[in-house]
């Protein structure tokens, strides 16, 4: 989702206040700069909900009540050359995803398949960036992310037929690499909206869809201030709702299943069920060699083929194109690179707040009305 902004910020200077964010915020400059990036380029992509929005009031925030360990450094507790398993060291989601996707890269490159599940780890933004690390080397790339509450949540996705949320938003990306079409980048929740969304809506004084979700009391809900329960993919069980849930599944048992994220020893956790218990983020990645099926150029010709047949297809109705995943968000992209990022007034206030307190230049520009 796209939005309408009070000022603009060209990408590179946007990218450099975050990154010196994060610095005086405490990260080493690497793993700033790679957060940096995560969050610049989902703006610039208009994926405006996972971008710089969240860095005061959820990672500054947490980094601050000592929730997100600026120092943390991600460790290997076990491996093979086709697989690791990662402690994330309660570490910024944002930077341990970059790493953890390395390491796959890494492994991919010199056994033609790398995946790793990653522990202990926070939030880690918009998934469609850790894929899009890997179509940078013409690899299939694979982000993952998932959270689960086995006695519930108070916000959340519902499992079908259940009454309190169990879920977070488990998205699923998954990108493949093409000749001269637009990388495939698929990028969606397994519910029906992101929570994210629905506190953007609420930001920007925006009513939600009808379906999206409840309040707390299980009632359908549009005003985002009082959405709590999310539905899964489809909506009801009449609607295809449990093949949402099955995808959230899914994600969170590759997620936390893999890495121990979800293990015993709880016992002592009101939140745990059977001992059982997830107290952090966790995280799979995943990245692919074409060549070990066919040959790279080929596929990615063969990849353009598919695209351009449904470019071409008959459109319904009122439609003047059929797109796939990735192509809006390409081209948000090109737009944005050449008009810059616009920002909300509410994001403008957060970040010359933190311009103050980290003593760290804003280079803001006034947005234009108009085309």
């Amino acid at each position: 989702m796209t939005m309408e902004g009070n000022a603009i910020i060209q990408a590179d200077a946007l990218r450099a206040f975050v990154a010196a964010v994060f610095e005086r915020a405490g990260l080493a400059p690497g793993p700033a700069s790679d957060a940096a990036d995560v969050l610049v380029w989902a703006n610039l992509r208009g994926v405006d909900t996972h971008g710089v929005r969240n860095l005061k009031p959820l990672y500054i925030n947490l980094i601050d009540q000592g929730r997100i360990d600026a120092r943390a450094r991600c460790t290997v507790e076990y491996e093979t050359p086709l697989t690791a398993r990662v402690d994330g060291g309660g570490g910024l989601g944002l930077a341990n995803a970059c790493w953890g996707m390395r390491l796959a890269m890494e492994k991919a490159r010199q056994s033609g398949i790398g995946l790793v599940a990653m522990r202990h780890s926070h939030h880690f933004g918009a998934a469609g960036y850790y894929p899009w690390m890997a179509l940078q080397q013409d690899l299939i790339g694979i982000g993952l992310t998932g959270r689960f509450a086995a006695r519930g949540a108070e916000i959340g996705v519902v499992p079908t037929f259940a009454a309190v949320p169990m879920f977070s938003t488990n998205p699923i990306s998954i990108a493949f690499p093409t000749a001269e079409e637009p990388p495939f980048l698929l990028d969606m929740a397994t519910s029906i909206t992101p929570y994210n969304r629905v506190k953007m809506y609420q930001e920007l004084g925006r009513i939600l869809p009808l379906g999206w979700g409840m309040d707390d009391q299980g009632q359908p809900a549009t005003d985002p201030a009082v959405v709590r329960r999310l539905y899964p993919l489809g909506g009801s069980r009449e609607m295809g709702g449990h093949k949402g849930y099955g995808l959230a599944m899914v994600v969170e048992v590759l997620c936390a299943g893999l890495s121990g994220e979800w293990c015993d020893g709880h016992d002592e956790d009101d939140r745990c069920f059977e001992g059982y218990a997830q107290t952090h983020d966790a995280h799979f990645f995943g990245a692919i060699r074409v060549d070990l099926f066919r040959p790279l150029e080929e596929f990615k010709r063969s990849m353009d083929a598919m695209i351009r047949a449904l470019h071409a297809a008959p459109k319904e109705p009122g439609q003047e194109r059929i797109y796939v995943a990735g192509e809006i968000e390409h081209e948000t992209e090109q737009e944005r690179r050449r008009k810059g990022i616009p920002l909300p007034a509410n994001v403008v206030a957060d970040l010359q707040e933190l311009s103050r307190r980290f003593d760290v230049p804003l280079a803001l520009g006034e947005a234009k009305a108009g085309p």
